[in-house]
C-alpha cells in the first residue's frame, strides 16, 4: 500500500466557527493506481488533497505513506519528503513569469541540492518525455496554455515521485487540449507507475479512470461505480 489516510478531519476556525471540512476519511492507494476523486464544489475534495499532499496538515487522524505516518515528520524532513516523493499539478500552472520552461522544471531538483548540470539534464529528459522538448527556452508568456500545463506536469514529475496529486488538472483548458493532456497522464502513469489522485469535474476525464470515488460533505461516500458517472 502506497499511501492510506485514517479517521482524517481537517477543521478550520472561523471567527467564533468551527468548520469541519473533512470528516472522519479514509483512503488506500495503491502503486500504479489512478483514482478520480468527483464531487460538488464545497464538498472537501481540494481540502483533502492538499492534507494527502501536506501542503495542509490534518486536524486529526494518519497520513501513513508505506507505513510511515508523516504527519508529525519536523517540518524541514516534510518539506524534503514532499519534493521527492509527491508532485502537483493544479487548474493554473503556478509557472513562474520570468523563467524558461527548463528553468521552470528544473527547480524542484535545485530545491533538492542536485547539480546544475544533473537538474539541466533531468528537466530536459522529462520535458522531452511530454513532448516539449522544442520549446524548452521559452518563457510562459510565450506557451499556449496546453503547453504550459505540460511543463507543470514535467516540473511535477521531475523528482520522479511515487505519488501525483492533480486538481482540475484541465479545468482551465479547452476540450481538444484537456484530452491531450488526459491522455499524456495516462501515458506517464502507464509507462511510469506513478500513483495518480486527480481532482476533477471534469466528466469525460472522470469516466476513463480506472477508480473513482464521490465526495460528498467533506466524506467519502464509497467507490462511484455507477456507468453514468
Amino acid at each position: 500500500m502506497l499511501v492510506q489516510v485514517v479517521h482524517m478531519t481537517k477543521e478550520f476556525v472561523i471567527g467564533s466557527q468551527v468548520l469541519q471540512v473533512l470528516k472522519d476519511v479514509e483512503l488506500t492507494l495503491r502503486t500504479g493506481e489512478m483514482v478520480t476523486i468527483i464531487g460538488a464544489s464545497g464538498a472537501g475534495k481540494s481540502t483533502l488533497l492538499h492534507c494527502i499532499g501536506t501542503l495542509d496538515m490534518p486536524t486529526s487522524g494518519q497520513l501513513l505513506f508505506q507505513g510511515t505516518d508523516i504527519v508529525s515528520l519536523p517540518p524541514p524532513e516534510l518539506a524534503r519528503f514532499r519534493n521527492r516523493t509527491i508532485g502537483f499539478v493544479f487548474q493554473f500552472h503556478h509557472l513562474l513569469p520570468e523563467f524558461s520552461a527548463l528553468e521552470n522544471v528544473m527547480i524542484p531538483c535545485l530545491i533538492d541540492r542536485r547539480s546544475l548540470a544533473q537538474a539541466r539534464e533531468l528537466a530536459s529528459n522529462i520535458l522531452a518525455e511530454v513532448g516539449m522538448s522544442h520549446r524548452l527556452r521559452h518563457r510562459p508568456g510565450e506557451l499556449s496554455g496546453g503547453e504550459q500545463q505540460r511543463v507543470a506536469i514535467a516540473r511535477a514529475l521531475v523528482m520522479q515521485p511515487k505519488l501525483l496529486l492533480a486538481d482540475e488538472p484541465t479545468g482551465n483548458l479547452d476540450t481538444r487540449t484537456s484530452e491531450e493532456v488526459h491522455s499524456l497522464l495516462f501515458r506517464l502513469n502507464a509507462e511510469q507507475r506513478t500513483t495518480m489522485l486527480v481532482v476533477t469535474h471534469n466528466m469525460d476525464l472522470a469516466r476513463q479512470m480506472p477508480r473513482k470515488i464521490r465526495m460528498a460533505d467533506g466524506r467519502l461516500v464509497g467507490d462511484a461505480m455507477d456507468p453514468a458517472v
